[in-house]
């Protein structure tokens, strides 16, 4: 691999940035830092399925398939939550983690007309602790604990999404976080709000940073998909995984092992303190490498053969309405922190309240005795000068100073 690429190169990433899923958003963000590390000078574009801008994006300004030309891009490098037809997609393509006949994993094909490459490969979340840097993810913990959604100490994380049976699963989250000695759980929800579950939770569209930071600083993870477990497995968290029908195990068992995984709340305990004594492997990330080091050999390849492409008027132009979007959307999000803390500050002014009522009923006291100490020391002052201006005191001023003086030798 060459360490630099001549300016020039195009890459195009295209996952399911639209869905606020951990498994939506953070795919792209991966390719895109993974990819740039390996060319250089690309120019790497986020690319939707269709024109979009939430909050769980992050202001990512992601540019719609649908105004992407065929010679647009060197390489389109597609990684979706849900498949994709590759040869649909405009120019060469090639696919990473796409979801195939109930397989997951990563699966690549060389170009529209190479062929698949039967091979999977783990899911890419296992390279989350490479996305963000670690006083980034120190700072939103802090963030989130001013706010009121974590607590100070140690906390087991459940993640939950909209086919989690909350009532059941419950008690046995309950029994994992009381077997690991932690007093506290948060909720990371991933799709629509979750029924109140009386514990702490994230919104279900937070950006992957909050997320992200979430997954590294819990002491343990409850998962509800591979997405969440492959982030947990990246931090070196102890995780298990709640999969009822199976249909994560494959993917999971590249990276964890099968002991990590229950089936059934009854065995999410058990799963807990077996996954205690699981042996981290780096295998899935060495696999991760080498093929991410294919796919930018792919792209070099098609550059190679092209050269360089200059973006089109309209691809730009589509490109700036993505971005003035996200940027909506980003000045949005700051809208809403901001008013987040200003009720969190609102609701903690009740406990607030009675603390400072104290404070000035012992100011005023003490102000009471103050001005009490200062009228008897003036009344003692009036005296003494009253007594000092009396004939007694004047004529007994000449046997007090040799009185004075014969006590002192």
């Amino acid at each position: 691999m060459r360490e630099e690429t001549a300016i020039g190169g195009a890459l195009g990433l295209l996952c399911s940035t639209e869905l606020d899923g951990l498994g939506d958003q953070l795919p792209v963000r991966v390719l895109g830092r993974e990819l740039r590390e390996r060319l250089g000078d690309w120019r790497i574009s986020p690319l939707a399925r269709r024109e979009h801008s939430h909050r769980a994006d992050g202001g990512l300004g992601a540019l719609p398939i649908s105004s992407v030309g065929p010679d647009d891009f060197h390489l389109i490098v597609v990684s979706p939550s849900e498949p994709v037809e590759i040869a649909e997609l405009p120019g060469n393509a090639v696919a990473v983690a796409v979801r195939s006949g109930g397989q997951t994993g990563i699966k690549v094909l060389s170009t529209r007309d190479g062929g698949p490459n039967a091979e999977a490969v783990p899911n890419l979340g296992v390279l989350a602790n490479r996305l963000v840097e670690p006083e980034v993810l120190t700072a939103r913990v802090q963030h989130l604990q001013q706010l009121g959604r974590l607590p100070e100490q140690q906390y087991l994380l459940w993640h939950v999404t909209e086919s989690t049976p909350l009532v059941r699963l419950r008690p046995a989250v309950a029994k994992a976080a009381e077997l690991l000695a932690i007093d506290h759980v948060v909720v990371m929800p991933t799709g629509t709000k979750p029924d109140d579950t009386g514990w702490p939770e994230l919104p279900h569209d937070a950006v992957v940073e909050d997320r992200l930071a979430l997954i590294a600083n819990a002491a343990a993870v409850v998962a509800g998909d591979e997405h969440v477990a492959a982030a947990a497995q990246s931090f070196e968290r102890t995780w298990v995984l709640f999969d009822p029908k199976g249909v994560d195990r494959p993917a999971v068992e590249q990276f964890g092992s099968a002991e990590q995984i229950a089936t059934a709340p009854s065995r999410l305990v058990t799963a807990m303190r077996r996954a205690l004594k699981v042996e981290r492997s780096a295998k899935a990330v060495r696999v991760l490498d080498e093929h991410l080091n294919a796919v930018a050999r792919l792209a070099e390849d098609a550059f190679a053969r092209t050269g360089a492409v200059e973006p089109r008027i309209a691809m730009l132009a589509a490109e700036n309405r993505a971005l003035r979007k996200a940027h909506q959307q980003l000045h949005a999000r700051l809208i809403a922190e901001r008013e987040a803390v200003i009720e969190h500050m609102l609701s903690r002014s009740g406990d607030v309240g009675p603390d400072l009522a104290t404070e000035r009923r012992l100011h005023t006291e003490l102000a009471e005795r103050h001005r009490d100490v200062l009228a008897a020391l003036a009344a003692e002052r009036a005296e003494l000068a009253a007594m000092r201006g009396t004939k007694l005191y004047r004529w007994t001023r000449l046997p007090r100073v040799v009185y004075g003086k014969l006590r002192g030798r």
